[in-house]
């Protein structure tokens, strides 16, 4: 009987040591809540609205937008944003910011530089009809991604000097769609990776005979473009934005569609969340069956927990726990009318959210070439201070420890019991 309770009591230790240290690797956040600011209610309305957010070293957010008549940049200084206009009317397409936190936006066939005191504008390509991708290499020094027709193409730059490359093999892209699906990142030896998408030979018939995309990265590599298809299928919508991990790794979003009944022609749309991980790539749903108005921005944290903005009945953002995808709407003003246009997403160094989006206010035309609102918001969440990816707490450890112990005791008096 002895023996009979302290082997009841093994077990019950074993079992609430694998809850103790699964508990200690559960992130924990605080609650949810979001300061939400107009930061210019004359934004251009025209084209796509592109509104690209960075934060900088002291976590202050950035942005490039469109307004009336020029492109503008706007930047929180602690306790108000500085807007200024930039002498070209071009879309602010991208932004980055170097060391120093200077914004360097490219614009069109133009990529315009802060010099402390005013913007050097300059022009990188002669090409027109012309949507870009930004990344500032270790040394400060742009380059550039972009599509023009039915062409993709890098621009890198070293010094003053730009150099300009074809990315495709053929230089002949008669199913690219240039609608945004674009992005360009470096990895930490400074190799560019270019996500894009073509449209595929699918045509799926349950929602109207759309087109499907394949997503394809292209790659830099032993002084040639490598190029691989990394998703496609017969229902693939579209290509969010990727980003590369602290090992190089490209993570983007994508999403596919389907028409929520024959009867109700609603597309409907499951965000995905793609990575991969030296292997394989891996898929994981964020959402589903979203009335998805705009894909959004993907953004990484610190340690890796990635982060989507999207517009799906409101603007939403949704963040990785470390066990599951958690969503939440962001609270907008009661004047806001339409929440429909691109937003994007940036995370500070606690991994605390920064989101712009372009948007319409009640009074304010729901068509392009009307005035348009770029509103920001950010929220009180932070990263969780032990990661499931850096399992380091001493709390886990103890726990490994108990656990082991406690088999060791098991075994030893199963064994003993056989003698």
């Amino acid at each position: 009987m002895q023996k009979i309770r302290v082997y009841t009591f093994l077990c019950i230790l074993s079992v609430f040591s694998l809850l103790l240290a699964f508990l200690s690797t559960v992130p924990v956040y605080a609650d949810l809540s979001w300061d939400v600011q107009i930061v210019d209610e004359d934004a251009s309305g025209i084209g796509y609205g592109f509104c690209p957010i960075v934060v900088d070293s002291d976590d202050n957010s950035h942005i490039a937008y469109s307004g009336h008549p020029y492109a503008r940049y706007a930047s929180w200084n602690g306790s108000g944003w500085t807007i200024q206009q930039l002498a070209s009317t071009a879309f602010a397409h991208d932004l980055a910011l170097d060391a120093d936190d200077n914004p360097h936006i490219t614009l069109g066939n133009s990529y315009a530089t802060w010099n402390g005191t005013g913007w050097d504008i300059q022009t990188f390509t002669s090409d027109g009809g012309v949507f870009s991708s930004l990344a500032l290499d270790s040394s400060g020094n742009p380059h550039v991604a972009y599509i023009t027709g039915d062409k993709l193409k890098y621009a890198s730059q070293n010094g003053s000097n730009w150099t300009i490359q074809n990315v495709t093999e053929d230089n002949n892209l008669p199913n690219l769609d240039t609608d945004m699906r674009l992005s360009l990142a470096l990895d930490s030896n400074d190799t560019p990776y270019i996500m894009y998408y073509i449209l595929s030979s699918y045509v799926d018939s349950s929602i109207g005979g759309a087109r499907s995309v394949n997503v394809k990265l292209a790659v830099w590599k032993n002084s040639r473009w490598n190029i691989e298809t990394v998703l496609e299928s017969s229902n693939l919508g579209e290509f969010g934005n990727m980003v590369l991990d602290s090992n190089g790794y490209p993570h983007f979003l994508a999403t596919q569609r389907r028409y929520l009944s024959a009867e109700t022609p609603t597309l409907l749309s499951t965000i995905l969340y793609v990575s991969w991980d030296g292997r394989d790539w891996n898929i994981q749903t964020v959402a589903s069956d979203v009335n998805l108005a705009n894909i959004g921005f993907l953004a990484l944290s610190p340690h890796g927990y990635p982060s989507i903005v999207y517009i799906g009945g409101g603007v939403k953002y949704a963040r990785w726990t470390g066990t599951a995808w958690e969503s939440y709407s962001v609270d907008t003003p009661d004047t806001v009318r339409d929440a429909s246009g691109p937003c994007y997403l940036a995370l500070d160094s606690n991994g605390t959210p920064h989101i712009s989006s372009r948007v319409f206010l009640s009074g304010q035309m729901l068509y392009p070439g009307y005035t348009s609102t770029i509103l920001y918001a950010t929220a009180n969440i932070t990263e969780p201070e032990v990661s499931p990816a850096f399992p380091d707490s001493p709390l886990l450890i103890v726990s490994a420890a108990i656990i082991i112990g406690t088999v060791i005791a098991v075994i030893a008096y199963v064994w003993k019991k056989k003698l």
